[in-house]
């Protein structure tokens, strides 16, 4: 279907391109003329009407689960099943992360498809599942400053002065993952920060900062539950619903408490400023564990308001509100 569906789309946008044998149902039909080795569009109208009513939602499944095979990290090409492929990125994406979820390909293939042998069966959907699977939580990176002695104990390296001469470190997947390889026993104080430029913004006079993008918490959470037992803990997010459940998540995986920011005073005292929220995920304190948090979802639902960590730090400036947190 998808490869009928870009050479139909081709021919319209071309006009006139090399003969495949997927162009007969065309030729018949007289919408196309076979000259040669080439077909030549004959009924531009026509045409058009089969792409927009059966190829337009096809393509764009394709292109949208491309761009969801990069953001994972994944080396694959959608070339079949692009609408089964994006189902299941997203339900990737989205739930790879949540402890709550099985991530086996029996009950992630039942949870999508209704079938708990779907995914096995249709070799695109088990070659993404299978790269998914595979070193899932050492994938990509973890960024981190460190703004306290933080040392890697095999090279005998100071992350601290990583940090102040390029301002951030960056640890690949596989070498963080070994965090008995980092001496955290100086680390008092870490603020997690659930979007990039908050944390390349945010500077602490001690402790460190960890980036934490998004729903992909599993080499944060291994620091994290790592750290000192002493060592306090803030979570600077969105406030909307997945930032809430992003931090619930990283409490969970990791074992520790936390605090979220910003904080309900915070919130009540921007409460004019902030945008009214129009997500199609609603704020529902039910989806929560955490008392805290089911606060915060059952604010947000009354008001109908949501934040951005860009827009707190706008609003709030960049220090001086979650360092009153700092130990």
């Amino acid at each position: 279907m998808l490869k009928k569906c870009l050479v139909w789309t081709e021919l319209l946008e071309q006009g006139r391109i090399h003969y495949t044998r997927v162009l007969d149902p065309l030729i018949e039909a007289g919408l196309a003329l076979r000259q040669g080795r080439e077909v030549v569009l004959a009924d531009a109208a026509g045409l058009r009407e089969i792409v927009e009513g059966q190829c337009l939602e096809v393509i764009q499944a394709r292109d949208q689960a491309q761009e969801l095979v990069q953001r994972l990290g994944l080396e694959v090409n959608i070339g079949s099943r692009p609408l089964e492929a994006l189902r299941l990125l997203r339900d990737l994406e989205e739930n790879g992360q949540k402890p709550e979820h099985s991530l086996r390909m029996q009950a992630v293939s039942a949870r999508v498809f209704g079938d708990s042998k779907h995914i096995q069966r249709i070799p695109i959907l088990n070659k993404i599942f299978a790269l998914w699977s595979r070193d899932r939580h050492l994938r990509g990176e973890l960024r981190l400053k460190a703004c306290a002695p933080l040392t890697h104990r095999p090279g005998i390296l100071d992350l601290s002065l990583v940090t102040s001469a390029l301002g951030q470190v960056c640890i690949p997947g596989p070498r963080a993952a070994q965090v008995e390889e980092f001496d955290l026993t100086g680390i008092d104080f870490v603020l997690s920060s659930e979007n990039l430029a908050p944390f390349q913004q945010i500077q602490p006079a001690r402790g460190m900062v960890l980036f934490c993008p998004g729903y992909n918490t599993g080499l944060s959470a291994m620091w994290l539950r790592s750290l000192p037992q002493k060592c306090t803990w803030v979570h600077f997010g969105d406030f909307d619903p997945d930032g809430l459940r992003i931090f619930e998540q990283l409490c969970l995986q990791s074992g520790r408490e936390g605090r979220f920011v910003p904080a309900l005073k915070h919130l009540q005292g921007i409460r004019e400023s902030l945008p009214a929220w129009n997500g199609a995920r609603a704020f529902d304190p039910a989806q929560y564990i955490r008392p805290e948090i089911q606060e915060l979802a059952a604010w947000g639902r009354d008001k109908q308001v949501y934040a951005e960590q860009e827009q707190i730090l706008h609003l709030l400036g960049v220090h001086a509100w979650w360092e009153a947190s700092m130990p």
